[in-house]
């Protein structure tokens, strides 16, 4: 595995050795890297001296596992890692919650203690699960002030309670800058799958993944392993259609679009087109552009389908207009889709341009909203024509 890249702001707002205990959510899409940041967190803590204690639990695990993610199944996780702890029957989960805080807090005053719950997007909508953990677990912690609590998730968990809240942080993880960390890594992943490598073909090969996976860490690792050993015997043009075959989609499928229903799967390739989208907008493209996929449905449809995708943090809202997909995904997607399928993706260009002409117009003439959707229409419109050139 390639050497921890740039996140040292992160690790060090994770390691400080500070009397100011937070609660901290640290939050980013798929793959960003919020795992290895914990891993790598907990690492350094352990080695400090005197060494902290820390204490993971993976609310993933704990779903695929008969406690299904269960308040008891947080307790016997952290009590399986700490001799000293409660190890009571389990039965009566509120008794030994009160136990583990005491124990911890107790522990806390020689130590540093340290508690790390990773992909929380699992449960995000058990509001009964995170009910539990406030009121007796996160809350009575953060009220003790002693141990520091760190989440890691798609998105923030829900906090609802004032103890929680008034110590809570937030920490989003952003893709590695293309300047600097990210062609770091994709360079050592180059010379250790390739030391033949020469310097101005892994130049080359930094920009090819670099064009393809936009800074997104663990799409770097793949896309480089990938271009590594074949780098020499194939002209770059020859490895586009097959990254994105071989690579890329399957890479989106399995991580970024982890979890996600059919038919959105295949919904979020072609949204991947439009820069922004509400409801509206994309019943009536989708209607244009894959009439198949959304025959008969509803409005609530696609309302009910774009807070879900908010909620695994695959779509993001903006002010300023509407959805979009979150952050480097719609990028990496829309990417692949137009070199996987150029054909594909300038239709959906001309669809997306006759979509927006189509609601503006819908307004008055002179209407200002008018206007905005007709600049929508030609921007579209723009990007077919070049498509069609290239």
């Amino acid at each position: 595995m390639p050497a921890f890249q740039n996140r040292e702001r992160e690790l060090e707002q994770i390691c400080a050795d500070t009397d100011r205990v937070v609660l901290l959510n640290v939050y980013g899409e798929a793959g960003i890297g919020k795992s290895r940041l914990l891993d790598e967190a907990a690492q350094r803590m352990r080695a400090k001296s005197p060494p902290a204690l820390v204490l993971q639990v993976d609310i993933k695990s704990l779903v695929a596992s008969a406690s299904a993610g269960r308040p008891d199944g947080v307790l016997r996780s952290l009590i399986s890692q700490e001799a000293s702890l409660s190890s009571d029957d389990l039965r009566d989960t509120e008794q030994v919650a009160g136990q583990v805080v005491a124990q911890l807090s107790a522990l806390a005053g020689h130590r540093s203690v340290v508690l790390m719950f990773d992909t929380t997007e699992v449960l995000q909508e058990d509001m009964g699960f995170w009910r539990w953990m406030e009121e007796h677990l996160v809350g009575p912690l953060a009220v003790e002030g002693q141990v520091r609590q760190v989440f890691a998730g798609r998105v923030p968990v829900p906090w609802r309670r004032i103890e929680a809240r008034r110590a809570l942080e937030l920490l989003p993880l952003s893709p590695l800058s293309p300047q600097d960390a990210a062609r770091d890594l994709i360079r050592e992943v180059l010379q250790t799958q390739n030391p033949d490598l020469e310097d101005d073909k892994t130049e080359d090969a930094i920009g090819l993944v670099l064009e393809f996976s936009f800074g997104h860490p663990s799409l770097s690792e793949e896309l480089a392993a990938g271009v590594a050993s074949r780098w020499t015997a194939s002209p770059p043009a020859a490895f586009k259609h097959e990254l994105c075959e071989r690579v890329v989609k399957p890479f989106v499928e399995q991580y970024l679009f982890e979890d996600i229903e059919p038919p959105w799967k295949e919904i979020l390739w072609w949204a991947s087109v439009l820069d922004w989208f509400d409801a509206t907008v994309l019943q009536r493209y989708m209607g244009r552009v894959a009439p198949v996929l959304v025959e008969g449905q509803p409005d609530y449809f696609f309302i009910q389908g774009i807070t879900r995708l908010r909620i695994h943090n695959t779509v993001v809202w903006r002010e300023e207009h509407g959805d979009r997909l979150h952050g480097v995904i719609g990028d990496i997607v829309r990417h692949c889709l137009r070199v996987m399928d150029p054909e594909r993706y300038r239709g959906a260009c001309t669809a997306a341009a006759k979509t927006f002409e189509a609601l503006a117009n819908e307004f008055p003439d002179g209407d200002p909203d008018a206007e905005q959707y007709c600049l929508e229409a030609e921007m579209y419109r723009q990007r077919a024509e070049q498509e069609a050139k290239q």
